[in-house]
C-alpha cells in the first residue's frame, strides 16, 4: 500500500510544480480514499508515508490552491502543542502587537508560534539532533504552515501578512525548505499582492510593516525580474512613505526585529538584498 500511495504522491508533485490543480485534485482525492481503506482495514502505515502525505497535500495547496484532503490534525504522529515550559517563546513581536485588530485572533496565535520557531531557529540547540526532536521542529512547522493556509482573508493588510508569515516559517527551517520551490513561488504571491495595494492608502499607517514585507519578500526572491520588482517598489517608497525612516543596515535591522526576523536564517539573504538596494539608489 504504501508504495502505491509514494507513486500517487510523486504523480501529484510533478503535477503541483507544473500548476495543475484539477490533476493534483484528483490525485489527492485517489490518496485519501486510500487512506480510509487503510483505516477502515487496519492497515499499518510509517511515520514517513504520513509525513509525506501530508505536506504534499499541503505544498500542493500552497502551489496551486488545491482543496486539501489532510490536515495537521489527521495524524496523530504529527501533532504539536506548546511547549508549557518555554511559555516566553510564545508572544507576538511588537511590530505586529499595533496591527492586531487587523490581523485577527487566530492568525495572532500563529504569529506567537512562528516566533518560538524563530527563538529555536536561533538558539544553540537547533540542529543538534540529540537535544531537539527534528520531528518534533517539523510538527511545529507542520502545524504553523496548516493554520495559515486555512486562514480567512480580513483585509489587504492581513493577507500580505499570511503569505510573509508562510514564507518566513519556510525560509526558519533546514536548507531542503529553503532551496525548494516554495519561498520563489511565495516571493511572487507577496509581490503581487503589494503592487495591486501599493497605491493604497492603508500603507501609509504602517510604513515599518511595509518595510518589512518588502524586505522578507525580495530577500527570498529568486534573481531576476521579481528580485527587481521588489527593488524598483522599494525605491517608489523610499521617497514617500519611507522618507528618513532608515539610512544604514542596523537602523533597517532595528525595524525589521520588530517582526519575525532570524539572524541566523535571514541575515545573509536580507544584507544582500540591502546591499543590492543601495548599488541601484546609487546609480540612480
Amino acid at each position: 500500500m504504501e508504495s502505491t500511495l509514494g507513486a500517487i504522491l510523486l504523480l501529484a508533485g510533478v503535477e503541483a510544480q507544473q500548476g495543475v490543480p484539477y490533476q493534483v485534485q484528483l490525485h489527492m482525492g485517489a490518496i485519501h480514499q486510500l487512506l480510509e481503506v487503510c483505516q477502515r482495514k487496519g492497515v499499518y502505515l510509517s511515520d514517513g508515508i504520513k509525513r509525506a502525505i501530508f505536506w504534499s497535500d499541503l505544498n500542493a495547496a500552497v502551489m496551486t490552491g488545491s482543496i486539501r484532503v489532510v490536515d495537521h490534525t489527521t495524524f496523530s504522529e504529527l501533532h504539536w502543542g506548546r511547549d508549557p515550559f518555554s511559555p516566553e517563546f510564545f508572544t507576538l513581536p511588537p511590530g505586529f502587537q499595533v496591527h492586531s485588530h487587523l490581523l485577527g485572533e487566530k492568525f495572532v496565535e500563529i504569529l506567537e508560534d512562528i516566533y518560538a520557531l524563530q527563538c529555536i531557529r536561533d538558539s544553540a540547540l537547533f540542529g543538534k539532533e540529540d537535544v531537539i526532536s527534528m520531528a518534533h521542529i517539523d510538527n511545529h512547522q507542520g502545524s504553523i504552515q496548516s493554520r495559515l493556509v486555512a486562514l480567512p482573508n480580513r483585509s489587504p493588510i492581513s493577507n500580505c501578512c499570511h503569505i510573509a508569515a508562510y514564507l518566513c516559517s519556510t525560509m526558519l527551517r533546514c536548507k531542503i525548505w529553503r532551496t525548494s520551490t516554495i519561498p520563489s513561488h511565495l516571493s511572487l504571491k507577496l509581490l503581487c499582492k503589494l503592487q495591486s495595494t501599493n497605491e493604497d492608502s492603508i500603507w501609509n499607517d504602517s510604513p515599518e510593516l511595509l518595510i518589512w514585507l518588502l524586505h522578507i519578500g525580495g530577500a527570498f526572491a529568486p534573481a531576476g525580474t521579481i528580485r527587481t520588482a521588489y527593488q524598483d517598489l522599494l525605491h517608489l517608497n523610499m521617497s514617500t512613505r519611507f522618507r528618513g525612516m532608515y539610512t544604514s543596515w542596523t537602523e533597517l535591522c532595528d525595524i525589521l526585529q520588530q517582526f519575525i526576523w532570524s539572524e541566523k536564517a535571514f541575515m545573509s539573504q536580507l544584507k544582500a538584498f540591502w546591499e543590492e538596494s543601495q548599488v541601484q539608489d546609487g546609480a540612480e
